[in-house]
């Protein structure tokens, strides 16, 4: 089940995020569940062994109870997205920044017809169009425009910030902003149309919810005008209809995961009661969907792009290249680096760890994190890191594929999968 007693394991591996939940939680949830493992025991040791040294240096490492190990992930999901989220563990934290750079791959749903003020299913419906004229012919056509090297304006609904403050915070608050957001360079790879859906055929929903006309107000105030990658403007109307519909249940399986994950699992019930607390503030569950699919087509697109891409902005674009509205209803992130979140037989690849394995026990988890950190401490040995320490930190940069780096190169053939399913 675990690994070798007394071997130290750490530095980079992939978990298969789920739907709802923040990657912050992610972590937390992952800090819960190794810190009573086997397989982390000889890391927890060494950890609390250097935090010792250092509270007599005066240099203690800032810690709590739910950060029992040193742990960062390699570029966030928002709660709504699924797939492969790179997680630093150990001295693989150092390792982070360059899968910050690296190309990743998506698969995204964009449903056509109307337009949120968050660009996503999450959002308020800010504005609606006609969809009669798309077809799987015309969206080919203009993803063509989307290829190669572009210019990308980044959702008013942003983390990105002007002047010192995040550009969502303006759109919350209504303030104008001190200058448009700049377009940015981006290279697409890959840009594919999986699958079509006609309206009927699918059970994408738009937000139930409309933003009111304030509200619409302030968001035409922000962007002044709507622009996208292709640089052409909408001409259609925002819509000042009601749209009619129920909140959805929660996932139940999903509430499941949760409530296996947030159980302590030592005698030490104090801090409990905080977990679960903090869990409830990073789980987001899309609940205010219209009670009925959306009578719209939709496409299932595959985009490998570079660094800072937002899927949200390309579905927003898209729409209005077709005449019309689009709004990104689905996404995964598929690749990132050399790790995946689908069954791949290439060697190359390293398969995410299944996030609801956290909850099936250290048997289920255990065998395929031991397999990919064990890979690269074989690239990134211990006493190479020690020797560089009070050098060049950046002379252990993990070696991962699509940054002209080696990491699977002394690797053998491995198994695709080591969960029990």
């Amino acid at each position: 089940m675990a690994q070798s007693a007394g071997k130290v394991l750490e530095g980079v591996f992939a978990i298969n995020k789920p739907p709802s939940i923040s990657s912050a939680q992610v972590l937390r949830d992952l800090q819960n569940t190794f810190r009573t493992s086997e397989t982390f025991a000889p890391l927890l040791k060494q950890t609390d062994a250097q935090d010792a040294q250092n509270r007599q240096r005066a240099k203690r490492r800032k810690i709590d109870n739910d950060n029992a190990f040193k742990m960062g992930h390699g570029g966030t999901l928002d709660p709504m997205a699924t797939g492969v989220l790179i997680v630093g563990i150990g001295r693989g934290t150092k390792s982070l920044q360059s899968f910050l750079d690296c190309t990743k791959t998506y698969e995204t749903v964009v449903l056509f017809g109307k337009s949120t003020d968050t660009y996503d299913v999450a959002g308020k419906v800010v504005a609606s169009a006609d969809t009669s004229k798309i077809d799987p012919h015309l969206v080919e056509d203009k993803l063509s425009a989307f290829r190669g090297d572009i210019k990308q304006v980044p959702p008013i609904y942003s983390a990105l910030k002007i002047n010192g403050i995040k550009a969502y915070d303006y759109a919350r608050s209504g303030k104008e902003l001190p200058r448009e957001l700049a377009a940015r360079d981006m290279k697409v790879s890959e840009c594919v149309l999986l699958d079509w859906y006609e309206a009927g055929q699918h059970d994408f929903r738009w937000p139930a919810e409309e933003a009111p006309q304030e509200e619409k107000d302030v968001l035409s105030k922000l962007t002044n005008k709507t622009k996208g990658t292709s640089g052409q403007e909408s001409d259609v109307e925002p819509l000042h209809k009601n749209v009619g519909g129920e909140k959805e249940n929660s996932n139940a399986d999903h509430q499941a995961q949760r409530a296996v994950l947030d159980t302590p699992r030592d005698a030490d019930n104090t801090h409990a009661h905080a977990r679960k607390k903090k869990a409830s503030m990073h789980t987001h569950t899309i609940t205010g969907l219209s009670e009925l699919p959306a009578n719209a087509p939709a496409a299932r697109i595959k985009l490998t792009v570079s660094s800072g891409f937002y899927v949200r902005s390309f579905a927003h674009d898209l729409g209005i290249a077709c005449g019309s509205y689009g709004t990104m209803a689905e996404l995964a992130r598929t690749r990132q680096g050399a790790y995946t979140a689908v069954q791949s037989e290439d060697a190359e690849f390293f398969p995410a760890v299944e996030y609801a394995d956290l909850g099936r026990g250290e048997a289920a988890w255990s065998p395929r994190i031991t397999e990919v950190l064990s890979a690269w401490l074989a690239q990134n040995p211990a006493e190479q890191n020690t020797a560089s320490r009070t050098n060049n930190s950046s002379a252990q940069t993990f070696r991962h594929k699509n940054n002209g780096q080696n990491f699977h190169k002394n690797r053998s053939k491995r198994r695709n999968s080591s969960s029990p399913e």
